[in-house]
């Protein structure tokens, strides 16, 4: 039975829900949409008018969602970055993750089903930027005094290390050799022995790490490698992982715009770049364009 009247929080889950469906159902008609959402007309129109006033920070007409239902009939356009869910970094989860411990301080307010999936949640969260959160300087921290010890005493590190952009753990044995910062975000190189080159890793995406009593031969030459590689390259797709990778303002980003990538390996800059699937191309320098086109004919060659 359709619904003539929904609650806030039903709205929102439905409205959260509307645009991937609409981006695959162009010129679906209005009456079909109200069916397929369970609800009668009138609230889907109230929906409509709700996500006509969606989109990216900036909210001018560039930013906005673009919708036609006037005829009847349901289009959408310029939604396609919100098509899918974004991917959040370090400090957003812990931003959620403290949230929902507030949440919980205040458990008596709810049933226990809620206070249930408030647990469940800020396990999951948990369980990305480590079990134990809080609010202190993040050279307090204990993986970042750590990697401080193996700068100084020039020992590797046994660690655990998370990657967003393939959503996995690793295991990697690395010596270290300083910190920067880029953008408010703390890094670190160091020389990755599984690898055998030079590496760049957040702090805050450490998971767990330990000294290695066992000395690790590094190469000269790479200990030596701390210059920057930058690359010129075209925004063709709008892609928030990708500028989530490169450190780039996704909402000052414009197809076909022209930006500067920076990284210290060139292994990891063209496993950044393939990782966006055809978002940015290369313009320049040139070896970096062959390495790009080598790795896609290598990887396009297994599946032949």
């Amino acid at each position: 039975m359709a619904k003539s009247s929904t609650t806030p929080l039903e709205q929102t889950a439905r409205l959260l829900d509307l645009v991937p469906f609409l981006l695959s159902h162009q010129g679906i008609s209005l009456a079909d949409l109200a069916k397929h959402f369970k609800v009668e007309n009138e609230v889907m129109l109230d929906d409509l008018n709700t996500l006509w006033m969606c989109g990216l920070p900036g909210y001018t007409p560039l930013e906005l969602i673009d919708l036609t239902f006037d005829s009847g009939y349901v289009t959408i356009r310029n939604a396609a970055p919100l098509a899918y869910v974004r991917t959040m970094s370090s400090s957003e989860i812990v931003s959620l993750a403290l949230g929902l411990d507030l949440l919980l301080e205040s458990a008596d307010k709810f049933g226990e089903e809620q206070s249930a999936r408030i647990r469940s949640l800020s396990n999951r969260l948990r369980a990305q930027v480590g079990e134990h959160i809080s609010i202190v300087s993040s050279s307090q921290t204990a993986h970042r005094s750590l990697v401080a010890r193996s700068i100084a005493q020039r020992l590797p590190i046994e660690m655990t290390y998370f990657s967003p952009s393939s959503d996995t753990k690793t295991e990697r044995t690395v010596t270290a050799y300083d910190f920067f910062y880029d953008n408010d975000v703390e890094y670190f190189q160091a020389y990755c022995h599984s690898a055998k080159s030079m590496r760049t890793f957040r702090v805050d995406r450490i998971v767990s790490a330990v000294l290695s009593d066992v000395t690790q031969d590094v190469p000269s030459s790479q200990s030596q490698n701390n210059e920057r590689i930058r690359v010129g390259a075209t925004i063709r797709v709008l892609d928030r992982s990708s500028a989530e990778a490169f450190s780039l303002t996704y909402s000052e980003l414009r197809e076909g715009a022209h930006v500067t990538l920076e990284a210290f390996s060139p292994e990891w800059l063209i496993r950044a770049i393939m990782g966006g699937a055809g978002s940015i191309t290369v313009d320049e320098p040139e070896e970096i364009r062959v390495q790009l086109r080598q790795s896609l004919e290598a990887t396009i060659a297994l599946y032949e």
